[in-house]
């Protein structure tokens, strides 16, 4: 009868097992080794680790047997029949028995193959690439504890062969390296397994090259080294878990012995080493005479491990300590599968009784269409969110939530989301406040605009029409003037004719403030100081030679200010005629102007300072910039220049200084920005 086997998955095996090496002229040590253990596992005679391609059966290590040839037809193999078998052991008791195989050659062979028990080796990917068997020439049976082991023992064996494979691709990628020799020390170096054997009752260890590598230490560093001084170099933490596997396994408790431990590299440092062994003789009364076995350094995946757990730790204490509620919900049912207490304290219910809801308990009818859309979302694209909704409370009153999520599955594929759910009621308390306030702010704002502009309108009506009558009444007077001359001696005349001028000139100066105060900063621009500066003492120069004043400016170059160019041109124009007006008349006068940039407060700071007559701010200082206050007897002092130039800093964000002593000097520091605000 034929025995192909064929299943709907096989061109796709077949693909998986060309990317292991199906060649069979290599020594396979540790697949020898762990074909060795399959045989001591099941008892018998001989064992084989294979690869099942699309028509070969290629044998890659074998125990008990010695084969001239190491490929054979895949359609009379009983491995054809265990790759099928995915989940189990493929066991023949007795081959002549049995109707698959009776009249196959292997059976009626010279070394006949009587008793077959064998395994699938699964790759990462879920394909049987090939098989581990154990074969006797007689029948035999297997218990359940030795299936399992046999089964143990085939994945260990996947592992190698994943190595080598891994081992062989990288060799391709860096060489391609032809000679057999070479590739088996790229094997042996990549997979980066040492191997030892231990003469127990000799006390002699002896490892392979790869140990150096792994350990640091040349291998006949330990030569007339024992056990003991071995054990001296495991961490003191390991080193009784290790002995302790080490008696378990001598004593037949267990028939590998397995255990990983720290141990200290030849540089100092702590290693991870991954260690299985097995002791292959034995000697009276069961004591162990030899013991063959493999090293891993399993250091990069232990510190993977002890990251692993250190941020599931992690996120375990910011799951519980969240300021968010967070939720993970079956897609299907929207059944509450874990909580946190963040997310139940709002809610009313306990934990227990919140944990048997679904989602849409706590969620309102009138929400199922914006739902809808949220898990059209989160489909789409994984995600869903923000989503702002009301959850329903034990007590069936409602409060409002901030949600997002994203979809997730667990382990066995079934779809999950995880949400974070925000309590906003506060905030939507505070935007509720705020926004009364808003709208309480933004009607006195609409009311103090239209007073600003009746005010401006009422200023303006208020200087023109006060300018006309001032500008009639002294017209008047001269048409008077002109009809009878003899007024001019008229005391009375006279008088009234000083009172129209003073008139005028306060008519004047409220042009002035009002302009000042109205002003907005619709003409501000950046204006170059020194060139200001500069005009302004040319402007004055006469008045300066008359009244005997030196100046002096030290302005740099590049210093602009942002403001307005007929304020900071009227500000230092004041500043200049004052230090004329207010000289002392026992001292050679000057005035000194300086500028510097003040980068921390973003401001001009410049200084306008003269040794002329001073202030006594301890009597003046409260009024100094108040309207028509004068500190001086001058013929043309108005009091009103430091209020007009107070304004005018004030107007451009700027702000104004003073420093004076009587009969020093005096020093205004004024401070504008240079850079709008």
């Amino acid at each position: 009868m034929s025995t192909n086997i064929l299943f709907n998955c096989d061109p796709q095996r077949v693909k998986e097992v060309s990317r292991y090496n199906l060649s069979t002229n290599i020594n396979e040590e540790d697949l020898n080794f762990l074909s060795s253990m399959a045989a001591e596992i099941c008892k018998t005679k001989s064992a084989l680790v294979s690869l099942i391609a699309q028509d070969t059966q290629w044998i890659k290590a074998s125990h008990g047997m010695e084969l001239e040839v190491r490929e054979f037809p895949r359609e009379f193999t009983f491995c054809n029949h265990t790759i099928a078998n995915l989940n189990g052991v493929t066991i023949v008791e007795d081959a002549r028995e049995d109707e698959r195989f009776k009249n196959n050659s292997f059976v009626k062979g010279e070394n006949p193959v009587i008793f077959y028990s064998g395994v699938p080796l699964i790759n990462e990917k879920g394909f049987a690439v090939g098989t581990l068997c154990a074969v006797d020439s007689k029948p035999g049976k297997l218990s359940s504890l030795q299936q399992e082991r046999l089964k143990k023992l085939s994945e260990q064996v996947m592992k190698s062969l994943e190595l080598k494979r891994k081992t062989v691709e990288l060799e391709r990628l860096n060489d391609n390296l032809i000679q057999e020799r070479k590739k088996y020390q790229y094997v042996t170096e990549g997979t980066e397994t040492a191997t030892f054997e231990w003469s127990i009752k000799k006390d002699k260890l002896v490892f392979n090259n790869v140990w150096q590598k792994l350990s640091g230490y040349e291998q006949a560093y330990f030569k007339g080294k024992g056990i003991e001084y071995w054990e001296s170099l495991v961490h003191p933490e390991d080193i009784g878990m290790v002995q302790q596997r080490l008696k378990d396994h001598f004593n037949g408790d267990e028939k590998i012995f397995s255990c990983e431990f720290r141990f200290k590299h030849q540089t100092g440092k702590w290693i991870w080493i991954s260690s299985q062994g097995k002791v292959f003789t034995w000697g009276r009364k069961n004591k162990p005479i030899k013991m063959y076995g493999l090293h891993q350094d399993v250091t990069i995946k232990k510190e993977k491990e002890f990251e692993t757990l250190y941020r599931q730790n992690l996120l375990d204490a910011l799951y519980q300590l969240s300021p968010l509620g967070i939720a993970l919900n079956d897609y299907e049912t929207g059944k509450f599968l874990e909580v946190n207490s963040k997310l139940v304290a709002p809610t009313g219910y306990s934990k227990k009784e919140f944990i048997n809801l679904s989602y849409w308990d706590l969620t309102p009818e009138e929400y199922a269409n914006s739902e809808a859309e949220q898990i059209k979302q989160l489909d789409k694209v994984g995600f869903y969110g923000p989503y702002e909704k009301e959850y329903i409370k034990s007590d069936g009153t409602r409060y409002p939530v901030l949600l997002k999520g994203v979809l997730t599955y667990d382990a066995t594929g079934k779809k999950r989301i995880w949400s974070f759910v925000e309590d906003i009621s506060e905030r939507k308390q505070e935007e509720k406040v705020k926004e009364e306030r808003l709208g309480r702010i933004q009607k006195l704002l609409n009311i103090t605009e239209n007073q600003n502009e009746r005010l401006k309108n009422f200023a303006h009506i208020v200087s023109h029409n006060l300018r006309s009558h001032s500008s009639g009444i002294s017209l008047l007077l001269e048409f008077l003037l002109d009809s009878h001359k003899s007024l001019n001696e008229d005391e009375s005349f006279k008088h009234l004719k000083n009172a129209s001028r003073n008139l005028d000139t306060t008519i004047q100066d409220l042009n002035e403030i009002v302009e000042v105060n109205i002003s907005g900063q619709q003409n501000f621009q950046l204006v170059n100081l020194k060139t200001t500066v500069s005009r302004m003492i040319e402007s004055v120069y006469a008045q300066l030679e008359s009244e005997n004043v030196c100046i002096q400016a030290n302005i740099p170059e590049d210093l602009e200010i942002y403001g307005l160019r007929s304020y900071i041109e009227s500000i230092v124009i004041n500043f200049i005629t004052n230090g004329i007006k207010y000289k002392s008349a026992n001292r050679e006068s000057y005035i000194h102007i300086e500028a510097k940039k003040d980068h921390i407060a973003q401001t001009i700071n410049i200084t306008f300072e003269d040794n002329g007559l001073g202030i006594d701010l301890n009597l003046h200082g409260d009024r100094l910039f108040k309207m028509y206050k004068t500190f001086h007897d001058h013929k043309d002092a108005r009091g009103i220049g430091l209020f007009l130039t107070k304004n005018q800093v004030e107007t451009m964000d700027g702000k104004i200084e003073v420093e004076s002593k009587v009969d020093v000097g005096t020093k205004f520091t004024v401070k504008l920005p240079y850079e709008k605000n």
